[in-house]
């Protein structure tokens, strides 16, 4: 399940990013469109970098979790959970900056994207319990893979 709210949280990320491009690219004030000043283009490259390298560990995390068990990755599983809400807080945030008062309007949707998966930074297992579970596995206080009383072998599919 947490899987899937990170691959969700990328999404709303990637979204608020190529909102924020059309709209820096056809946006003129004075003559001159947005898009073409660094202070548009380069957090809007940051963020578009951190969205490739965490759909990448969010493939390879499902990917494993298909062929090992759903509890074989667990640490992944966190580290992109937590990524993700940060990321797509990160992009909304961005989004409402570059569309100036319009952005933070209810006429468009990154203040409630905002809204929506900041909560996520909480309710979905906070941060710092994500980042302590990956710590837990990095240097070895975690063994428990899996719930206590859930198998943490494959599920045969029926």
């Amino acid at each position: 399940n947490r899987i899937r709210q990170a691959a969700s949280s990328l999404g709303a990320a990637q979204y608020c990013i190529d909102e924020s491009i059309k709209y820096a690219k056809s946006r003129k004030p004075f003559g001159k469109a947005l898009s073409t000043h660094q202070g548009i283009q380069f957090p809007l490259v940051e963020l578009q970098t951190q969205c490739e390298m965490l759909r990448a560990l969010v493939h390879k995390t499902a990917w494993y979790m298909d062929k090992d068990g759903p509890f074989s990755v667990s640490d992944k599983v966190s580290m992109c959970n937590y990524w993700s809400n940060r990321l797509c807080c990160e992009a909304a945030d961005r989004a409402m900056q570059v569309h100036g008062g319009l952005g933070y309007s209810r006429h468009k949707p990154f203040e409630h994207i905002y809204r929506h998966h900041r909560r996520y930074r909480i309710t979905e297992g906070a941060e710092e319990i994500q980042m302590r579970r990956v710590a837990g596995y990095m240097f070895g206080y975690m063994k428990q893979k899996a719930p206590k009383g859930v198998s943490s072998t494959k599920q045969s599919k029926i």
